[in-house]
């Protein structure tokens, strides 16, 4: 039986990566574009550095915990993502949310230090 133009019970699989792959493909081109830089009056470049180094080592620490909930999450429902083929989307989805989790961390941490962005 036909379905739009896939046939029932075809490859899902290609598919599903290829929705990823269009997904990955759009947040790469919607995202910012530039280098974005962060200043503190009164600030040296050194102090300003250091000040980045720390706030990544934050940001790794909530990229590892959002890693340890996906593994924990992947753990217990990843058999049904495999038979409904969507754990290649799932997997997609939680490196997101990890990303997602140190971006927020470390622009948490620069602002809460006093720093502002400049593109």
């Amino acid at each position: 039986m036909t379905i739009g133009l896939f046939e029932r019970g075809g490859n899902l699989g290609l598919r599903n990566l290829a929705a990823a792959a269009a997904c990955l493909l759009l947040t790469v081109c919607a995202g910012p574009s530039g280098e974005v830089r962060w200043a503190k009056a009164g600030v040296d470049d050194a102090t300003t550095s250091h000040e980045i180094d720390d706030c990544r080592a934050q940001a790794t620490v909530a990229s590892n915990r959002q890693q340890g909930i996906n593994q924990d999450r992947s753990a217990t429902l990843g058999r049904n993502w495999t038979m409904s083929n969507t754990s290649g989307l799932q997997n997609q989805t939680m490196q997101q949310q990890a990303a997602s989790a140190s971006d927020q961390a470390f622009n948490n941490c620069m602002r809460a230090k006093g720093f502002t962005q400049k593109s």
